[in-house]
């Protein structure tokens, strides 16, 4: 064969062959190999963050926690100064990301910043706390989508009178269809992150406008933004107010949480330096701002709030609705935030997937840290097994 005819079947060979992405290369510089499959978008990214800080599920579920713990004051201020340190938190995070946007996030960074001595344990302390993190608040998403949904079953029918047993036969449900979507349904997943983001976002809109339009009367804005409200059994005078605020202020603290999700999608997302930044701060500033406006929108539509706190539904925030829109209108309100729950349930599994995936290379005795580990672990046959998982 001549050199020419050499040359030509190595170019038809090169070209034959997938071109590395930017993206891919990133990895490749960081000695990390992809391992998932890259076709999300920013929109997509800032979705699953979005769906997991879910203002409509963090903020009706502690509701009642608000109105005792400091009361309007401390909820709509204390709101707003979370905000703030949680955007510098997110700032940070996302210039991290930018230079290692990997699907192990926070567990391949603390790696990454530490020395080559300490890197194990960094690893193993973050990746612990994100386990634990993340048992702790899937439990309280899927329990609060379980006790919305058994109070509208409630208001829709009296026949059906909610307790222990019920509400924890629904969670469950809840907890098994958000398992098998997340299972079985991995390729629905960034439709449903779409729908998720204009859920959540068009829903509050819808459900304060409702409130505030529907309601007899208006709160004065004295008594939303300065009203301070004593109902633990009189701490603000044995322990003082300030800790009576600090433990108020664990509402806007819960909400505001779970945004480091856009980290551990990049690597399943195009354009990763950039996108899982991005997405990490539009998370957390939209939450914020839409956060704020439904805090306020619940608050002035309080009728009254002795009656709101011991509401029969248990529930504070359908108490609300009820007074502002009647029996029937409020169930459909309800359905808005079940749904939301639901979804922000649903995206605070699939979030995990990443550190999941480096947590079984490690058990396999892969250091996805040293350069080339993942690499040579194929070749030699050793994660044959995760492959299928992977690309399910």
């Amino acid at each position: 064969m001549s050199d020419k005819e050499l040359k030509t079947s190595d170019s038809v060979v090169m070209e034959a062959q997938p071109k590395e992405t930017n993206d891919e290369a990133e990895l490749a510089r960081l000695g990390y190999k992809q391992e998932l499959k890259r076709d999300l978008t920013l929109v997509q990214n800032f979705g699953v963050s979005f769906s997991i800080i879910s203002i409509i599920t963090g903020i009706p579920s502690l509701f009642l926690f608000g109105l005792l713990t400091g009361g309007p004051a401390v909820m709509v201020w204390g709101w707003v100064v979370v905000s703030v340190f949680t955007l510098c938190v997110g700032a940070a995070m996302a210039e991290i990301c930018s230079a290692h946007p990997t699907s192990g996030g926070p567990y391949f960074w603390s790696a990454k910043l530490s020395t080559a001595k300490r890197a194990p344990l960094a690893s193993w302390i973050t990746g612990w706390f994100n386990l634990i993190g993340q048992v702790a608040v899937t439990t309280g998403i899927s329990f609060a989508c379980a006790n919305f949904l058994s109070t509208t079953i409630a208001m829709g029918t009296s026949k059906y009178q909610p307790n222990e047993k019920t509400v924890i036969g629904i969670y469950a449900a809840v907890l098994a269809a958000q398992g098998l979507i997340n299972t079985f349904g991995v390729h629905l997943l960034k439709y449903i992150n779409n729908i998720s983001i204009w859920w959540h976002a068009l829903g509050t809109t819808a459900l304060v406008i409702a409130v505030l339009a529907k309601a007899k009367t208006h709160q004065p804005a004295k008594f939303v933004f300065t009203q301070f409200y004593d109902g633990t059994g009189g701490w603000a005078d044995r322990a003082g107010h300030g800790y009576v605020i600090c433990i108020g202020i664990l509402l806007a603290q819960y909400t505001l949480t779970g945004f480091d999700a856009s980290a551990h999608m990049t690597e399943e997302t195009t354009n990763a330096a950039t996108a899982g930044s991005w997405g990490i701060l539009m998370s957390i500033g939209v939450s914020a701002v839409l956060g704020w406006f439904l805090i306020l929108g619940l608050l002035f539509s309080i009728q009254d709030y002795d009656a709101t706190i011991g509401s029969s539904t248990g529930q504070p925030v359908a108490q609300i609705i009820i007074d502002a829109v009647g029996d029937r209108a409020a169930i459909a309100l309800m359905v808005i935030i079940v749904v939301a729950m639901f979804f922000c349930g649903l995206s605070a599994r699939k979030w995990f997937e990443g550190p999941r995936r480096q947590i079984q290379l490690q058990e396999l005795g892969i250091d996805v840290m040293e350069p080339g580990a993942v690499e040579r672990a194929e070749a030699e046959g050793r994660i044959k097994a995760l492959e299928k998982e992977t690309t399910t």
